[in-house]
């Protein structure tokens, strides 16, 4: 018997639980959340989950900045905890890249962000033991910091069902499927006739859409995190880094702790088993372990600690797609985000549920990251800024 809904939503990453609240709470009627694993099972458990807001696209910084606001101010905005920790975070600049950061100071100044350039002198002050060599500026975010991705995302689940959405766990979707006025969703628990569906599926999101002919290109890239125990000489509250010259970030992550991660999104092994749990190689977290000495020289004998893996699904730009799906009226799209996804879920949890119930937002401009463009050849530019690939 095929059961019936006026949405269904699959994913229960951060992504999906935050579209299926954003819905219910506009009283889209019956809404399901199909979820094969858990909450925050996949890639949403292993994100560092940084809060910044330093991107080169302004739509983007205006959806980090509404997503940074919310976390802000969560258990009022949604109930429950997000995991918030405030404690800055600084780009480090080669010369390069000053001339980009500048215009994106700019930008994020005009859109009512808290960033500023700052000189090598100042850098020093904040973080005494830090070596700047390479580095010639630096550009600070006082607000932002970072949450607990996982508990961001059990948090917007439970919100979703005081809202009286229905979730199903361990289910899996198995394909779907034009029928009639609305969309057939197969699962191995039967099938669910439904008016809209929303895929927040991350990679798996390509052979979904391959079964009503549209091309997603997405590639699984597994990333390593390690997480180093500090020598004396830095606080447990010392901000995020993202430095432009290792091309690696530092954010702490519990008492004496600290993890590092790559800012480049293809800094990985492809992995089409996204699901599977695969422990770091150790020679790959000693090497990010020397970056981070490499910056912070008394932390020649930080120690490695457990660090793990976990999946981006990098579309050819790097940017995420979100909006309807071509041909295919009632399926819509939000996936792609590359690594750069956990900051922008509140964003898109508000503007999927536009598009799903209106057919159009005012929210950003998100005619760049239609799904579409794929097809047509329609690559979003990074903005003429950095020129490698950092997530900005």
């Amino acid at each position: 018997m095929t059961d019936t809904a006026d949405i269904v939503v699959v994913g229960g990453g951060v992504h999906g639980t935050s579209i299926a609240w954003n819905l219910a709470k506009r009283g889209a009627g019956r809404v399901m959340l199909l979820e094969k694993t858990g909450i925050a099972a996949g890639a949403t458990q292993y994100s560092s989950a940084n809060s910044r807001l330093h991107y080169q696209l302004e739509t983007l910084a205006k959806m980090a900045l509404f997503g940074q606001n919310m976390f802000k101010n969560f258990k009022e905005v949604v109930g429950g905890d997000c995991g918030w920790n405030q404690i800055g975070y600084v780009v480090l600049l080669p010369e390069r890249d000053v001339e980009p950061a500048r215009k994106i100071v700019e930008m994020q100044q005009r859109i009512g962000i808290d960033a500023r350039i700052i000189a090598n002198d100042e850098i020093s002050e904040m973080e005494p033991s830090i070596n700047l060599d390479g580095i010639v500026a630096g550009c600070v975010e006082p607000t932002s910091g970072h949450c607990d991705g996982a508990l961001t995302a059990r948090s917007f689940s439970e919100a979703a069902e005081r809202e009286g959405v229905e979730l199903s766990i361990s289910v899996e979707v198995l394909g779907i499927s034009k029928r009639g006025d609305g969309i057939e969703v197969e699962t191995d628990n039967g099938a669910i006739s439904a008016g809209n569906v929303v895929l927040a599926t991350g990679f798996r999101t390509s052979a979904l859409l391959d079964q009503v002919g549209v091309d997603m290109p997405i590639d699984p890239i597994r990333h390593t995190i390690a997480v180093v125990e500090r020598a004396p000489g830095i606080s447990d509250g010392h901000p995020i880094i993202s430095d432009h010259v290792s091309m690696a970030y530092y954010r702490p992550t519990g008492p004496g702790l600290t993890l590092i991660g790559v800012n480049d999104p293809l800094e990985g092994d492809p992995d089409d088993e996204v699901e599977l749990e695969r422990a770091p190689e150790q020679e790959v977290q000693v090497e990010l372990a020397s970056r981070f000495a490499g910056r912070y020289p008394d932390q020649a004998d930080a120690r490695l600690r457990q660090g793990y893996t976990g999946v981006y699904d990098c579309t050819p730009d790097f940017q995420p797609a979100f909006g309807a799906v071509p041909g295919t009226p009632g399926l819509f799209v939000d996936a792609g985000y590359s690594g750069h996804g956990f900051k922008l879920s509140p964003a898109a949890g508000h503007l999927m549920a536009d598009l799903v119930l209106d057919g159009k937002t005012s929210f950003v401009d998100m005619t760049p990251f239609r799904v579409e463009r794929f097809t047509e050849n329609d690559l979003i530019p990074a903005g003429g800024g950095y020129d490698s690939r950092i997530l900005a």
